[in-house]
């Protein structure tokens, strides 16, 4: 029986893992084919794709906030798996929508929906993994997962490359949501929707149904919020967005102008070749994080991510201001070398942060603390896209200095990361006293009747 159950819980997880690679996919055809759309679809310039991202970014804050909050209230009569469903197809549908825009205003609109469905994601498919596993396996899932994003968004910039120059942009757009489609039949055929509370460490040999109530009050996400180890990555989250999420967007026409003399397939090839590099990163920094857990270390998972952090986004500043000759070969290795090392270091830290957000949460707050990572992630993208975008507009000789700003706030985030040091090993420890007082109420119930 506890195989049985085990293998559906890995069907769904891989189901919600390929689900959240197909997203990224539709993501990341926009950073491809920017060019193409400013060249072929009327209204649109720099400016423009600036605006779209950042207000798809607002679009999705307030489904974050929303579905992170909400979603306990609308569990009471939906499963969590149908609402995922729903939410899923809103951004499938509007992403092939996109394929038939005859002007700039249409693409606009079919994408600020799409992050309807993009913005739910994280609070609902993160709490699902977060109740599907216990904290010694979290930050090997949730390094998984930031995996997926970092592939989806490689084969949106691949089918973008292959498929969408000039005119043929509109193809990517129904290839890409087709996809997905299919990524969405797998998990409505698997996906489950998990036990609340019974992966964790308090409740394992519990027998009888965990029935207590998880509703979510204000007084919940007060208490949530007076987690020091929660309000300072978040806070760590929305700095990093600044970077990260512009840096997805630009990277390439920035490579494209200033390293590789305007040959933007060159400058794809290494882009995608640096996000593969992050892969091993992703996973070596949660299994190192849960192998600490294991071993009652928890600090190791706030040392790897804030040593790997600190000397990943200075290689990276490194990286992007580097003067590349392109006809020296030992220029090339330094580059790529220093390329792949800072994609490495800079992703030891996300399965870290996710499992530190299950580990100091009761499970009813987790999906409340997701939705305020993406919030954060979204607010600082909408912050940096709006930075970049309005000074290219201005003078594009200014992207250089945009894209150091940039990288100077993700470095100076970084020391928030000693606030979780101090405060993540108490707050874990309590939530686990909750925890376990809530299974001694219920064992009490079990007896009583």
């Amino acid at each position: 029986m506890e195989d049985d159950y085990e293998k559906k819980r890995d069907d769904n997880f891989g189901a919600i893992w390929l689900l959240y690679l197909n997203l990224f996919s539709c993501v990341g055809l926009l950073p491809a084919i920017q060019n193409d759309l400013k060249d072929y679809l009327p209204g649109t310039n720099d400016l423009g794709i600036g605006i779209i991202i950042a207000s798809g970014l607002i679009v999705a804050i307030i489904s974050n906030l929303t579905f992170g909050y909400y979603q306990e209230k609308i569990s009471e009569k939906y499963s969590r798996k149908k609402i995922f469903i729903v939410t899923n197809s809103i951004w499938i549908v509007c992403y092939f929508l996109c394929a038939f825009s005859t002007h700039y205003i249409f693409i606009f609109i079919c994408t600020l929906i799409a992050y309807v469905g993009n913005g739910a994601f994280m609070p609902i498919g993160f709490s699902i993994i977060g109740d599907s596993y216990s904290p010694k396996e979290r930050g090997n899932k949730f390094g998984f997962m930031q995996v997926a994003l970092l592939m989806g968004g490689g084969w949106g910039i691949i089918l973008g490359v292959i498929f969408g120059q000039g005119q043929l942009w509109r193809l990517v757009y129904i290839i890409a949501p087709i996809l997905s489609l299919l990524a969405l039949n797998r998990y409505r055929r698997v996906g489950i929707d998990p036990e609340r509370g019974r992966a964790e460490t308090a409740f394992e040999d519990f027998e009888g149904a965990i029935n207590y109530d998880y509703k979510i009050t204000r007084k919940n996400v007060v208490q949530l919020l007076r987690r020091k180890s929660i309000t300072a990555l978040i806070f760590y989250i929305l700095l990093s967005g600044i970077a990260t999420s512009t840096l997805g967007i630009w990277a390439i026409e920035y490579l494209t102008i200033y390293k590789f003399g305007g040959i933007e397939g060159l400058a794809t090839i290494l882009f995608i070749g640096i996000m593969v590099a992050a892969l091993p990163g992703n996973m070596v920094g949660g299994n190192l994080g849960d192998k600490f857990y294991k071993e009652g270390k928890l600090r190791g998972r706030v040392i790897i991510s804030m040593s790997g952090l600190m000397v990943g986004v200075i290689l990276q500043i490194i990286f992007y201001a580097f003067p590349l000759d392109l006809g020296s070969p030992f220029s090339w290795i330094l580059f790529i070398i220093i390329g792949i090392a800072q994609a490495f270091l800079c992703a030891l830290n996300i399965g870290n942060i996710f499992a530190i957000y299950s580990e100091v949460c009761a499970p009813e707050l987790r999906s409340t603390a997701n939705a305020l990572h993406k919030m954060m992630v979204n607010f600082g993208g909408v912050i940096g896209n709006l930075v970049l975008a309005s000074m290219v507009q201005v003078n594009p000789a200014l992207m250089p200095s945009a894209v150091l700003l940039v990288q100077i706030i993700w470095l100076c985030g970084t020391t928030l990361w000693v606030i979780p040091y101090f405060s993540y090993p108490k707050e874990a420890k309590e939530c686990d006293e909750i925890l376990a007082d809530r299974r001694k109420e219920l064992e009490a119930r079990l007896i009583s009747k």
